[in-house]
This record gives C-alpha cells, sequence and structure tokens, in this order.
C-alpha cells in the first residue's frame, strides 16, 4: 500500500554514503527558519539571532541532513521516510487502535522527528534527529556520529530507521539462527553520544579555524605530526567544547554546490567503476596508480574470489517454485516438496567475474611479481573447478588495454 521494503529484521531502512559536516545554512536543508529555531538553532556562528536562511549555524553532534538528490538513481530519503512514517500511523491506527504519530504531509514536517542511525555489520545503532534535506546523496553528519557508528568517514555505508519503526516492528524472531545473523540488525541503541566513547580517529579531528604559518612551515621539513601544535578534539574531551566551537578553514558558498551524486554510483558496472578509479589515479600526481591496482587485487579481488570458490563448495542448493533449501540435491533431480528445478545458490559466474579484469590491471600497472603470481595461481584453481572455457575467455584490453 506504502511502496516500502521490509528489512530481515522487519525494519525499513535508508542506506546512504556517509559524509561529515559540522556546520550548515538553513537555506540548503530546507527547513524553515522558525523550525530550526523550535530545535534549538537560534543564534548563528557569530551569535547574531537567526533571521536569514543564509546563516551559518553549527550542527548540533546528533542532528542529520538527509539525502533528496535530484541527480541520484535512488529516491530520496525525504519521499521514502514519509512513506514509512504514513506506514506506521496506519499501523498504529488500524492494528493497535492508537492515534497516529508521526501525521507528515510533506518531508519538510520530518524536521525534528528521531531515527536511528546503523553502519554495516555492527549491531548498536545510534539515535540522531533529521533536521532537514540536502540535493547531495549523502548522509551528512558530525563526524562525532559516524565515528560512534564505529565508520572513519572515508566513503561506508550507513542507514537510518524512523525511531518508532524500530521500537514497534524490530524482532529478533525474524533473524535467521545461523551465526552472524545479528550483524546489521539493531540490537541495542545509543541514546547519548559521549565523545570520549567512539571510535578514537575522531579524537584526532582539527578543530582551529585556521592553521599558523608554523603549520605549513613543518610541513615543508616534513616535520612529524605529532610535533606540530594544532588544536584536536582529543585535547577538548571532558569539557563543554567537546560538543562545540568547532572550526573550519574553507567556506563554501552551498554544500549542494558540488557533486551531488557519486559516479561510482551513477556507473552500472564494476568495470566502468574500476576504469573511472584507475583514470582517476592515473591524473593525480599525488596517486601512485600502480599501488592503487595492487591494493584493488590484493584487498578486493583476489580475496573476493578465493573467498567465493570456498563458498561454492560448500553451498546449499535451491528449489526456483518454493524456494526450499537443500545441503545436497535429492537423487530424484528436482524438489522433492514441489517438483521444482534445483540450482546453485552460489554460480559459476559469481566467482570469475573479477578474474580477467584484475589479470588485465595487473598487467598493465605491472604489480609486484609476487602478487602476479598469487593471481595466476588464484586462476588456475578456479579453472581447475570450472575448466576454461575458450569461447568466452575476451581480451585483456576490454578492461584495461
Amino acid at each position: 500500500m506504502h511502496d516500502i521494503y521490509v528489512n530481515k529484521d522487519g525494519t525499513t531502512r535508508y542506506d546512504m554514503t556517509q559524509l561529515p559536516i559540522t556546520h550548515f545554512k538553513p537555506a540548503e536543508v530546507r527547513t524553515s527558519i522558525e523550525r530550526l529555531k523550535a530545535l534549538g538553532y537560534t543564534t548563528d556562528i557569530e551569535g547574531r539571532e537567526l533571521t536569514d536562511p543564509s546563516q551559518l549555524l553549527e550542527l548540533k553532534p546528533q542532528d542529520i541532513i538527509l539525502p533528496a538528490c535530484p541527480n541520484s538513481l535512488d529516491e530520496g530519503a525525504d519521499a521514502v521516510l514519509v512513506r514509512i512514517a504514513q506506514f506506521i500511523d496506519d499501523l498504529l491506527v488500524r492494528f493497535y487502535g492508537m492515534k497516529p504519530y508521526y501525521a507528515v504531509k510533506s518531508p519538510e514536517d520530518l524536521a525534528g522527528h528521531l531515527v536511528v542511525a546503523l553502519a554495516p555489520h555492527t549491531s548498536a545503532g545510534t539515535v540522531c534527529r533529521i533536521i532537514g534535506f540536502s540535493k547531495t546523496q549523502g548522509f551528512y553528519a558530525h563526524p562525532m556520529i559516524h565515528a560512534a557508528t564505529r565508520r572513519d568517514c572515508d566513503g561506508d555505508e550507513a542507514s537510518v530507521n524512523l525511531l518508532m519503526d524500530s521500537l514497534l516492528n524490530f524482532s529478533r524472531q525474524f533473524l535467521p539462527a545461523h551465526r552472524g545473523s545479528t550483524q546489521d540488525a539493531c540490537l541495542v541503541i545509543t541514546s547519548t553520544v559521549i565523545p570520549s566513547e567512539v571510535d578514537d580517529m575522531f579524537f584526532d579531528l582539527d578543530v582551529p579555524w585556521r592553521y599558523p604559518l608554523s603549520f605549513y612551515e613543518a610541513c615543508a621539513s616534513y616535520a612529524s605530526p605529532r610535533d606540530v601544535p594544532v588544536e584536536q578534539v582529543a585535547k577538548r574531551l571532558g569539557t563543554p567544547a567537546q560538543y562545540e566551537g568547532f572550526g573550519f578553514t574553507h567556506p563554501v558558498e552551498s554544500i549542494n554546490s558540488g557533486v551531488l551524486c557519486s559516479s561510482y554510483k551513477s556507473l552500472p558496472s564494476m568495470e566502468e567503476k574500476l576504469r573511472g578509479q584507475m583514470e582517476l589515479a592515473e591524473k593525480i600526481r599525488a596517486v601512485d596508480a600502480a599501488e592503487v591496482a595492487t591494493m584493488v587485487i590484493d584487498k578486493h579481488f583476489i580475496k573476493d574470489i578465493r573467498g567465493n570458490l570456498r563458498k561454492f563448495s560448500m553451498q546449499q542448493f535451491r528449489c526456483v517454485k518454493c524456494n526450499k533449501k537443500f545441503r545436497r540435491p535429492p537423487l530424484i533431480g528436482k524438489c522433492d516438496s514441489c517438483g521444482g528445478k534445483i540450482i546453485f545458490t552460489i554460480s559459476e559466474g559469481f566467482i570469475v567475474k573479477y578474474i580477467e579484469p584484475s589479470i588485465s590491471l595487473a598487467e598493465k600497472y605491472a604489480v609486484h611479481p609476487y602478487l602476479r603470481q598469487s593471481l595466476e595461481l588464484t586462476k588456475q584453481r578456479v579453472y581447475g573447478v570450472f575448466g576454461k572455457d575458450k569461447d568466452k575467455q575476451e581480451g585483456l584490453g576490454k578492461w584495461f588495454g
């Protein structure tokens, strides 16, 4: 009825790429001055009363700005969360016989409502408050929040659930019984973030409004970072300054004036994403393209190929009709419940798709011989299982000629 999708734990979440932010303007987040004042934003960073949508405000640590990007292939969080809120209200009225809680008619009505932020592979959510929506397809939040979700703000992903959705619809009974099923399920919630308890990477955040000349002189002489006196969050822990008064060095006209949607999201295939990454690495003088290629192969491709090959040998089989799982396929060659066709749960293509791009990448960028040999051995292991179909092999130049 409301066109929403339900997660394995009974809730509905919205996933986004994480972006750090410490300041914003009312005009950037589509929230009225009156509403922001009601949410505690009464003055700007210079102490002047908030009267103009172009005034600069410091973001309160547990407030967040969600995406409503017109250039993204994905639907904005504004539209999705409105539908989720309307579903929850219907559930309260029709099933529980209670009054609606959200009563939202537009995305702007969501400003001030609470959500639970959760990072992948964790089970601890953090309560945050929506203060508006940007045109950037990303999860704008204070660095403290990203650290509280145990992420390091380098392009990781996190999700948000409406708090009432988590409280009302989450149940551990929905989760599978196997080990690891509680990952990505919000088992506990942190209501108040204490800076000293978040990931310690946050402690190294620089907070001055400008870097002194001594900083640049130290950079020129390659001094140790520990010997350069720059104020960081670590020096503020345990004081009121751990929450506010953060500085920045370069102002912008609008957070919505830059890249609104990452090309990684818009490029359809893995090959195109990787090709774009390597083209960028070649253009940036500070980046060693061969090192990037090495890390992509060593940290991603080889591990995926080997891991998927191992899973293939241990996989279950399933019926395409009733979805029944089998540890071994029945001798009759079809589902013993409905007679449906039995197929693999992990396909050959899922394993071999990274082999040729990896080899092409290794050869073009002349990665270390040890890595090339490891890649060749991995290739032989895969072909030892599936054989080598010469008709399907394509030239290496297709990827990185």
